[in-house]
């Protein structure tokens, strides 16, 4: 009996643990890798300069900047969907600072 109380203690643990923990939105987990021109016909030049903005003001909360120019976009897409949950963006904001990485990422 008391194994049974301290598996179903240690199954809620995990439960609650794992509901906390931040996820991406479906529509940021659902996003392609884009190229520069793709990014660039969905995004006006202020949308990727507030985009420099939200990575700049969030993202150096936490951690030292990376350039944008030392990954490339394949990279940036990955990071970018794991970070946007931990800097608390919105999905808006998430894809202004993936479309601004992307933008100036390296080529492939």
């Amino acid at each position: 009996m008391k194994k049974l109380k301290i598996l179903s203690l240690t199954a809620l643990t995990v439960s609650v643990l794992v509901g906390c923990f931040p996820k991406a939105s479906e529509v940021i987990r659902a996003l392609p890798v884009e190229s520069k021109e793709q990014i660039l016909a969905q995004y006006n030049s202020e949308q990727i300069a507030e985009g420099k903005v939200l990575f700049t003001n969030n993202c150096g909360k936490c951690h030292d900047l990376k350039q944008p120019e030392t990954r490339n976009p394949e990279q940036w897409n990955r990071i970018v969907k794991r970070m946007i949950p931990k800097a608390k963006l919105n999905d808006r904001d998430g894809q202004l600072v993936r479309a601004y990485l992307i933008v100036n990422a390296k080529e492939n």
